[in-house]
């Protein structure tokens, strides 16, 4: 269900979010399995050239807990960090590793298009009432999609475009 444990190499683990006490391999207890989900880009295992947060709570890397974005050395954890998810970083951290050198793509540029598609998606089922949206906006059968949804698809592909464009 949730993949072969025994397929770990030497020192992995799984930890569900639904768990708790579990000890991994280095001898750390994991109270939590939800809390060590939520705060794992804080923990000092978690390490990699880039860094893309598409989800969380806003604010979830602050002026309090950004230097959990360095290891001991004072190195960053990331070199790159792509802000998917709105309002991740607070202004106070972002200036900490921009000043540090992490190299970072803000919310407002990296998730554009998610923006803009969700609010168009939101205005169309506004607009529309529930037996329209059903005829024009469902997918039920993927070989005979909707006309009024594919250029409406087309149509907010070429507003991103444009978007990007212009920043």
């Amino acid at each position: 269900e949730y993949g072969d444990t025994l397929k770990l190499s030497e020192g992995g683990f799984r930890v569900l979010i639904g768990d708790e006490n579990v000890k991994l391999p280095s001898g750390e207890l994991v109270e939590s399995g939800l809390t060590f989900r939520n705060e794992f880009h804080l923990h000092p295992l978690s390490e990699a050239d880039m860094f893309v947060p598409c989800g969380g709570r806003p604010a979830s890397i602050n002026l309090s807990n950004v230097s959990k974005f360095f290891d001991k050395n004072g190195k960053a954890k990331f070199r790159i960090i792509v802000e998917g998810a709105n309002l991740f970083l607070t202004q106070d951290a972002r200036i900490v590793l921009e000043n540090a050198g992490v190299v970072l793509y803000k919310d407002a540029s990296a998730n554009k298009g998610g923006v803009t598609s969700s609010s168009l998606e939101v205005l169309a089922a506004i607009a529309m009432t529930d037996e329209e949206h059903k005829l024009h906006m469902q997918v039920t059968d993927p070989q005979n999609i909707p006309p009024f949804y594919k250029e409406y698809v087309q149509q907010i592909q070429e507003r991103i475009e444009e978007n990007a464009e212009l920043e």
